[in-house]
């Protein structure tokens, strides 16, 4: 048996390392250090940076050059963290969890998926607890590993009888990823955590048993399941949002929309615009930029574009000064995004990086920016547009279900610590009638049937004026959400024949 681990120099995955070197598996080991860890075997060390760009590729390389054909098993180990206050966080530490435990595992798998195919192999992501429940003091951990969650989730009936995909929820452990993120023992005694040699045991041994997902220790199987119900939310919610602070005497509020040239940011703008809100909006599109402030001139809508492309740091970073010079805003919506609909072996690499970017590390690094040069009033609103698909999963389209699963899950922990005593809304908008839900659709047959973006923009005005932490639009959205949870594989079948199904062999950039 060929064993691929990342992660493998240290803690949970040098432990699986040993352990499979004991059984006699042929190992091949992922890190960056320098040199090889000792295993106690022979195991061939691939060397790559998962934090950069060329980390795929080179352990592509390294494989092609040691005749790696197959692999049996490949398990996604490497992760990252930090812990503190999100605002405190710095966008190097943000891009490094996001590359290492998201970016990286994706691009990764869609290379090595041939070897995989050939041996009918099994795909083993190493989550974490923390995916359902807030993470107040871990925001980007928690969203990272819940887009990991999401990934899977969508994958999983595109690769059946070709590749077994699968989650496992270790639990705190004890290595030293707690010492890294800079936790002193006063705050979380990790040294009382499960032994790592423990865990790697029970790991393997559901690894074997190549279930969907798993949970190890019935503790966590019984904190996990109230946790998806939301019962800690308010356990651990740290401050309530203030009433918004008014502006100046005769100033309107300001509304802030990334993606606002068309579709739902559009009809935000509208909305938020008509009601006397100054709207600023950002898209990359110039065309459709001229366009919309055009029909905002028509409307009565006092508002301006910021051009920029935000899957670029160095354009948020410019984004972010130049809002910051204007004066404090009332609410921000992270509404830009793209999508990747096709088989996910069939998508071209740089769309998956891209998708990825914008729809879930360009937020992060905007609010980040925002929250230091402290942009959005005491008492302002943040909007982040999740999907439909955090409910449900979206097979055929996995990248885009896996951005938005880990949008949703920052922003719930975002909320749940509450840093700078704000408002914060996560809309889980269904098919919508826009632009972009006719290209990213592999049929359009009902396009009457989906709900009019000008629907969900009068919902998401009226739940940012009543401070609603969440908002499903619709009630046919409301019960599907409903359904998701309750019954999650009924509903992945069914969205599985929605979209996988019906794109076929096409891939829709």
């Amino acid at each position: 048996m060929t064993i691929l681990i990342t992660g493998a120099t240290d803690g949970i995955g040098l432990a699986l390392a040993r352990h499979y070197a004991r059984l006699g598996a042929r190992l091949i080991l992922v890190g960056r250090r320098e040199t090889a860890p000792d295993v106690g075997g022979e195991a061939l060390y691939c060397r790559a940076d998962l934090a950069a760009d060329t980390a795929a590729a080179d352990v592509e390389r390294c494989l092609a050059a040691h005749g790696v054909e197959a692999l049996d098993v490949v398990i996604h180990n490497a992760g990252v963290g930090y812990y503190g206050r999100f605002a405190d966080q710095s966008w190097d530490s943000i891009e490094n969890i996001y590359r290492v435990n998201l970016e990286t595992p994706i691009l990764l798998t869609q290379a090595l998926l041939p070897r995989l195919r050939r041996a009918r192999g099994q795909l083993v992501f190493i989550s974490s607890m923390v995916t359902a429940l807030p993470g107040p003091d871990y925001a980007v951990y928690t969203a990272t590993k819940r887009a990991l969650d999401g990934f899977a989730r969508s994958l999983r009936p595109e690769l059946r009888g070709e590749v077994t995909v699968q989650v496992i929820h270790p639990g705190a452990t004890f290595t030293g990823m707690h010492v890294k993120m800079g936790i002193a023992r006063e705050v979380m005694d990790w040294t009382q955590f499960t032994p790592v040699d423990e865990t790697a045991i029970r790991i393997a041994s559901r690894i074997k048993q190549q279930k969907p997902a798993a949970t190890l220790f019935l503790s966590n199987r019984i904190v996990r399941a109230l946790g998806h119900l939301g019962l800690f939310d308010r356990i651990l919610q740290r401050a309530a949002p203030a009433e918004m602070a008014a502006g100046p005497a005769g100033e309107p509020p300001v509304c802030v929309i990334t993606g606002a040239a068309a579709g739902i940011g559009q009809a935000l703008a509208l909305r938020f615009g008509r009601a006397g809100w100054r709207i600023i909006g950002v898209d990359v599109d110039a065309a459709a930029a001229d366009a919309a402030a055009a029909r905002w001139a028509e409307a009565g809508v006092d508002g301006r574009f910021l051009l920029a492309d935000l899957s670029q740091p160095a354009d948020i970073a410019r984004v972010a000064v130049e809002l910051a010079a204007q004066g404090p805003v009332d609410c921000v919506v992270h509404n830009a995004g793209i999508s990747a609909v096709g088989r996910f072996g069939r998508v071209p690499a740089a769309r998956q990086r891209a998708v990825l970017r914008l729809n879930l590390l360009a937020p992060l690094l905007l609010t980040s920016a925002l929250l230091q040069r402290a942009v959005l009033r005491p008492g302002g609103s943040w909007v982040f547009v999740s999907s439909l698909s955090y409910f449900v999963g979206y097979p055929g389209a996995a990248v885009y279900a896996a951005s938005k699963d880990g949008l949703a899950a920052f922003a719930r922990g975002f909320r749940v610590a509450n840093e700078a005593n704000q408002h914060i809304l996560t809309l889980y908008p269904g098919a919508t009638r826009t632009g972009h839900a006719r290209r990213f659709s592999p049929e359009n047959g009902r396009e009457a049937r989906r709900m009019p973006p000008e629907q969900v923009a009068d919902a998401v005005y009226r739940a940012v004026g009543r401070r609603r932490p969440t908002l499903v639009p619709g009630a046919g959205n409301a019960l599907f959400a409903l359904l998701g949870r309750l019954a999650p594989g009924i509903m992945t079948r069914a969205m599985e024949r929605v979209i996988l199904d019906k794109v076929g062999e096409r891939v829709l950039l």
